[in-house]
């Protein structure tokens, strides 16, 4: 290389940052307060960027400079570009070096990749030694039992059996099978270990009427102590009894009975489960699914297991008596280990309660639930009683005063902006609470900070590697990265101007946002709420004469700005069309030649469609969405049955009309886009008075 050439790429990586500086970055928050900066570091990307002018001895110079010298993260990445650049031999030396800087599954796992292409079999088994098959890395100990088998090691069968009952099955299982360990054709000719193996595949692949035909063979070897009762065993004899027959109360029984043999084992509890589930299932002995499911909580401490089973449990008891279940749900709810784990359940009961009309109920379940249940969950029911309370459906004393007192509930507790907003608007808050309670996001739990992983962020953010970023946060956002590195991660990205990163920069901002330390900025909940395809939306929304933070909710709602999205059933782009909505509004508005992947055509037809239902549903924008989502006629047949069964002779409000929708998922698409229709009018309108947003959430 050039004396000129390898100057112009250093002073490419000088020039680069300020580039990205100006183009991809806010203002500076924090977190870029200069630090002096470790050169070592700095190869790194000087590296790269040499990786990427196609100059691989300069990159592999600056890259083992780093790996030395360079900070924890920095250093790591290095010498993984050096495990993959050079002859064989060359990428071989450069594992060895990275495994005695790097002792973790993944240096491991890269290393193990490397030796096995190069036939290094017992370089692979020597770094493995020490897997546990419980907790290592899949794909290492992949690698370390083919390479046993390329070696020629036969009797390995404990190895491999290990791994396949102690881990859920993965793509690298069977990938494991495909490559280095195929099933014989014949069942007949399967050795012990390729039953157990052929059985839990066939679990994997949902294939129970096989399962259910080997179940016989793994319970016999369970009785004769050659397959150990191991929890996932267990679960998957659970699963193709479930599944794979309809001889519910037969197969309850022979769990039941399993339960009583392997007492004081791990897989006691999966056996009570299951015959509680095979109870329900059977419909007519839902007593014996109580018990089984009560006998399966006593007998595990693990929290995650007794949540699964009290799941199950609560639901039986409301199935069996609706009301006694409500007065005793606050002894299981102290059980709880995860009340976010049970919300699903709250949202189907409330319903039920409307349905019954036993609005006395609501204040029972609060205070049964109060302090146990998330604070989501009081918050809604707080808000529900107090507006029955308004609304005049329900007679108490102190009327006024149980008003204020549940509204206020709602606002105190709970991180659902839906509830809390409308709480506020019937508090009338003042502009100073309201804008504090709109940037309020987080757990406001401290966040250790991990110096190194934030290094490497901002490194890629400085020297212009947004490719890099989203993978990179993902790995360490949990571990360690502040608020005001993941918000200047995820601002670089939206500034980038590229569609691929607008996805990417939502979903940093969203989730930094749920575990952030502190309130946010209002130019930093503006990244949780961005303004992508501004252009298109001003010009339909205009034309269509809709409010532009409706339009940018429908979007951040459906698709999340990710244009290229195509859902499971068929929903294409930004506003999540289906085909056959797209060829009517096509023929509509007199277009031959379009395609709903084209982002402009996309937000067009979306914006008419939902302009179109807004007309539809008398101008409500709430029963709008609701249609945008479930249909037009299901949200007519809905609104029509809610008014008959809670007494409404014309107008039921929208919001408590929300709550009797039947179908969680409409429910919860309904508050998502109130909230994000809000969220968009307060970060971009010219409006600070508060009482104008309020009037949004009225005109909703």
């Amino acid at each position: 290389m050039s004396g000129l050439k390898k100057t112009l790429t250093v002073l490419s990586l000088l020039i680069i940052p300020m580039i990205f500086t100006t183009a991809c970055n806010e203002n500076q928050t924090s977190a870029e307060t200069p630090k002096k900066e470790n050169p070592a570091d700095t190869d790194y990307f000087i590296g790269l960027r040499y990786l990427q002018n196609g100059e691989e001895k300069e990159a592999r110079i600056k890259f083992t400079n780093s790996m030395k010298n360079g900070s924890k993260y920095c250093a790591k990445r290095s010498a993984e570009c050096l495990a993959t650049l050079g002859s064989v031999q060359d990428r071989n030396t450069a594992c060895e070096l990275m495994l005695e800087l790097f002792n973790d599954d993944e240096t491991k796992t890269l290393a193990a990749r490397q030796f096995y292409s190069a036939e290094e079999y017992n370089k692979v088994i020597n770094i493995s030694e020490d897997v546990d098959f419980s907790q290592t890395k899949n794909e290492l100990i992949k690698l370390r039992l083919q390479s046993f088998l390329k070696r020629g090691d036969k009797d390995i069968s404990k190895d491999i059996l290990q791994w396949f009952i102690q881990r859920q099955l993965t793509s690298e299982h069977m990938k494991f099978l495909e490559e280095s360990y195929p099933l014989p054709e014949n069942p007949d000719d399967y050795n012990d270990v390729q039953k157990i193996i052929s059985f839990r595949v066939d679990v994997f692949n949902r294939d129970y009427g096989a399962a259910i035909k080997k179940s016989d063979i793994i319970i016999k070897m369970m009785s004769k102590a050659e397959l150990e009762p191991a929890p996932l065993i267990s679960s998957d004899l659970g699963k193709t009894f479930l599944y794979g027959t309809d001889e519910y109360k037969d197969s309850a029984k022979q769990f039941q009975k399993l339960a009583n043999l392997y007492k004081k084992t791990p897989a006691e509890f999966y056996f009570w489960f299951y015959a509680g589930r095979c109870f329900i299932k059977a419909e007519t002995t839902k007593a014996q699914a109580v018990n089984c499911l009560e006998n399966a909580i006593q007998c595990t401490d693990d929290p995650k297991l007794k949540d699964n089973a009290l799941w199950y449990l609560l639901n039986v008891k409301i199935d069996i008596s609706f009301t006694e279940t409500i007065q005793e749900i606050g002894i299981y709810a102290s059980q709880w280990a995860d009340p976010q784990y049970f919300d699903d359940l709250f949202d189907s009961l409330i319903p039920e309660i409307f349905i019954s009309e036993r609005w006395d109920l609501f204040p029972v379940l609060i205070e049964q639930i109060d302090g146990k249940a998330s604070d989501d969950i009081v918050a809604r029911l707080s808000y529900i009683w107090a507006r029955l309370i308004q609304t005049d459906k329900v007679s108490v004393s102190s009327k006024n005063d149980k008003i204020l007192w549940y509204f206020e509930r709602a606002l105190a507790c709970g991180s659902s902006y839906y509830y809390r907003m409308l709480a506020l608007y019937q508090l009338q808050a003042n502009n100073k609470d309201f804008e504090s309670f709109m940037c309020q996001t987080g757990s406001n739990n401290p966040i250790e900070i991990d110096e190194d992983a934030e290094t490497l962020l901002l490194g890629y953010i400085k020297y212009g590697f947004p490719e890099k970023l989203y993978s990179e946060w993902l790995n360490f956002y949990k571990k360690g990265i502040s608020t005001d590195v993941s918000m200047k991660t995820a601002s670089f990205l939206s500034k980038c101007n590229k569609k691929e990163f607008y996805p990417q920069s939502l979903r940093i901002a969203t989730r930094a946002a749920i575990i952030s330390d502190r309130s946010l900025t209002k130019e930093e909940m503006k990244l949780v709420y961005p303004q992508f395809y501004k252009n298109y939306i001003d010009n339909y929304s205009k034309k269509y004469d809709i409010s532009k933070s409706i339009l940018f909710a429908l979007i951040r709602s459906e698709s999340f700005f990710d244009s290229d999205i195509v859902s499971h059933a068929g929903a294409v782009g930004l506003t999540q069309l289906m085909e056959i909505t797209g060829e009517d509004v096509a023929r509509k508005l007199k277009k031959v030649d379009y395609s709903l992947t084209d982002p402009e055509t996309n937000i067009e037809f979306g914006t008419f469609y939902l302009c179109e239902l807004i007309k539809r549903c008398s101008d409500s924008t709430l029963q709008a969405f609701l249609s945008y989502n479930a249909g037009i006629t299901r949200v007519r047949r809905w609104l029509d049955s809610s008014m008959v069964n809670y007494g409404y002779k014309r107008d039921m409000s929208d919001d408590l009309f929300l709550e009797t929708v039947p179908y969680s998922e409409t429910r919860e698409y309904g508050r998502k886009l109130v909230s994000a229709t809000v969220y968009y009018d307060f970060l971009y309108s010219d409006s600070q008075n508060y009482k104008h947003f309020f009037k949004i959430l009225r005109g909703l």
